[in-house]
């Protein structure tokens, strides 16, 4: 009998060290994470975060959405996937097998020439995962153009559209590989070389995330958005996602609930004035948006079903275009 305690009470301790190395990765993982959005705060003005399992080509299946409305969810990293597509189709793939989330900051929205997708400053920034063997020099091997938080930052041209039909100049792109941490790719050198120095700075804290409404809560879901809005210096209010915002709006919030298949978008306002249009918007197309209303001193909130017709997809569409991601079609 002695024998069996000292087993069992063996098999439990293992049965505790196991799952507090569980909790560890994780907690790890969650540092990375936070650091990664707490980086983007502040120098772009929207953030988008999305689980790398969402931005498989089967995701729409275990979502349980349809692939249209899974397609204009993962819009915001397309840039992404088309840049390491362009490096060569197991980059792409190799990537996304060794991360666990991506996150984009994006700012400074522009039109296309003719018809495309809204121009704009982006930053991407891959975490990878505790047992990525990722080497981004496998699929870049050219010299480094530059060096960022002491990591070489690498260049390359992708033909991607990024400037409209109307001009299919080549975008020159940048990235970089920061331990077995991260992987930043930006349109903009300077942009990175930013995000990087505060990525591997070990006096960079992560209090900048506090500005962000409900985070604690916004961080636990799979996919989520934030934008804090910016009214001076627009150039294009169209192109910017901001034809019906007004100076009141402070902020806009999107995350999806994949237990209930629904998209919450939230906008925080000193007044109900952007609501309105949005609203009347809405009601002026057929979307038939959801209203937002108030739900406290200072916030709107709609709750959007994903009810897999086309409908439900282009209200995903727009709510993307919001955020700065919109398409002259």
């Amino acid at each position: 009998m002695r024998h069996l305690s000292l087993i069992y009470a063996a098999l439990i301790a293992l049965a505790a060290l196991l799952s507090g190395c569980h909790r560890n990765q994780e907690s790890s993982q969650g540092t990375l994470e936070l650091r990664a959005s707490s980086a983007l705060v502040g120098g772009y003005e929207t953030i988008f975060y999305s689980k790398s399992q969402l931005l498989a080509p089967n995701a729409a299946t275990f979502m349980h959405i349809s692939e249209a409305e899974a397609s204009n969810l993962r819009y915001p990293f397309a840039y992404l996937q088309g840049a390491l597509d362009n490096l060569g189709s197991s980059a792409h793939s190799s990537m996304f097998a060794n991360s666990v989330s991506v996150l984009v900051g994006a700012k400074d929205f522009l039109p296309p020439a003719g018809l495309g997708s809204v121009r704009s400053q982006r930053c991407y920034i891959v975490v990878l995962g505790r047992r990525s063997t990722f080497d981004l020099r496998k699929y870049i091997t050219s010299a480094p153009v530059a060096s960022a938080a002491g990591a070489p930052v690498l260049s390359w041209g992708a033909k991607l559209g990024e400037y409209g039909e109307d001009d299919p100049k080549t975008s020159t792109l940048y990235a970089s590989q920061l331990g077995q941490s991260y992987v930043l790719i930006s349109n903009d050198l300077q942009g990175l070389e930013k995000i990087a120095e505060r990525l591997g700075s070990v006096n960079e804290g992560v209090q900048s995330t506090s500005e962000i409404p409900d985070w604690g809560a916004l961080s636990q879901h799979d996919e989520w958005a934030y934008r804090k809005y910016r009214h001076a210096g627009i150039i294009n209010a169209d192109a910017a996602g901001m034809t019906d915002v007004t100076s009141s709006a402070d902020a806009l919030v999107f995350y999806f609930n994949s237990d209930k298949r629904t998209g919450v978008f939230q906008l925080i306002a000193s007044d109900k004035s952007t609501a309105e249009h949005i609203n009347a918007r809405s009601t002026s197309s057929k979307m038939a948006w959801p209203p937002l209303k108030q739900i406290g001193a200072r916030k709107w909130e709609a709750t959007i079903p994903f009810s897999g017709d086309e409908a439900s997809a282009e209200r995903i569409f727009v709510v993307v275009g919001l955020f700065g991601f919109p398409i002259y079609l």
